[in-house]
């Protein structure tokens, strides 16, 4: 499985990474939207774990383009923010799931194994 992490907090993402290399998965990252969206039309992903709140552009333009993607990978919003606005927006979009907090990222990607 390919999974996409767009995250720009370096912790996280070598978090992360290391986490799912050792589940077994393969792993991609992109810091900001420009570099997913170009990802994203490149190759193909099972998976695009997209924090909301990115130094260049936005986790929402991502999902809009993941979901564009043919074809479309699964998309789970990973973010420190719990705003039920942002959440409601997030899977109105088509995202399978919204987590709002960091100590549930282990257990969330996990159980999609």
């Amino acid at each position: 499985m390919r999974i996409l992490i767009v995250e720009d907090d370096t912790a996280i993402v070598a978090s992360l990474t290391d986490l799912l290399r050792r589940e077994g998965y393969e792993t991609e990252h992109a810091d900001g939207q420009d570099a997913a969206e170009g990802l994203l039309a490149a190759s193909r992903f099972d998976l695009a774990l997209v924090d909301v709140a990115l130094a260049q552009g936005n986790g929402f333009a991502v999902c809009a383009a993941a979901k564009a993607a043919t074809p479309s990978p699964a998309v789970i919003f990973l973010t420190a923010s719990d705003d039920e606005y942002s959440t409601v927006a997030g899977l109105e979009m088509g995202a399978e799931d919204y987590i709002a907090e960091i100590e549930k990222y282990e257990k969330e990607v996990t159980s999609k194994r």
